[in-house]
Formats: C-alpha cells, sequence, structure tokens
C-alpha cells in the first residue's frame, strides 16, 4: 500500500472549465479547509474535481458571487454552471467521487442536511 498522494491543486481557467470539470472554491487560508481540501484530493483519485483557492481573483468571476459571499461557505462550480454552496456543495462532489453514491446518499436522509448545514 502507497502513502498518501501529494498532489497539488491544478490552477483553472475559465476556458477548462466549461463543460469539463466541476470546480470546489474554497478558502486557502483556513485550515478546516485545507485538511477538508487534502482529504478530497485523496478521495479524488481521477483528478475529476478542480480546486480553486478563492483568494484566486477569477473565483467570483467563476462563481458568479461576490467574494465576500465566497468567504462564507465551500463553493461547487458544475460543468453546466450551476453553483452550490456549504453542505449542498458537498453532497453535489459526491457525485464526482468514487464511492460517493453512498454518502450523497446519506445527505438525503431526514435532517442531515439541516445538521450538515450547521457543521
Amino acid at each position: 500500500m502507497s502513502g498518501p498522494v501529494d498532489r497539488k491543486p491544478r490552477p483553472v481557467d475559465r476556458g477548462e472549465h466549461n463543460g469539463s470539470a466541476p470546480v470546489l472554491i474554497y478558502d486557502a487560508s483556513c485550515g478546516f479547509c485545507r485538511r477538508w481540501v487534502g482529504r478530497l484530493k485523496r478521495w479524488d483519485r481521477r483528478d475529476r474535481i478542480r480546486l480553486l483557492p478563492l483568494q484566486d481573483a477569477t473565483a467570483p468571476a467563476l462563481a458568479g458571487r461576490p467574494r465576500r459571499e465566497l468567504e462564507g461557505a465551500a463553493h461547487l462550480v458544475r460543468p453546466d454552471g450551476a453553483v452550490f454552496a456549504g453542505a449542498h456543495a458537498a453532497r453535489e462532489l459526491c457525485a464526482y467521487l468514487p464511492g460517493g453514491w453512498l454518502p450523497k446518499a446519506c445527505f438525503a436522509l431526514p435532517g442531515v442536511m439541516a445538521v450538515a448545514e450547521r457543521a
């Protein structure tokens, strides 16, 4: 068994985003966010999700939201342009991850989204 994979976030440009991959916008200055992004990178063995720190000047335009709003939670921008925040972003990410159907099913249980939004 190999050790942890150390992959750096790949830069995202708007042309690459169009129709090709979801983009997770996260706060690179937040320790909690960095830990979860590290876990996500290990889980995303096929590199299907692009990572973009909200500190990148292109993040607000990509999400179509002001930086102040992006600072409140992680945001997922799907290839079709739909934008999800917080626990809704986490639920949507599951569609792109191996075995993601299981946590996505858990998000569908009554009350789970309300608890996840508070976390």
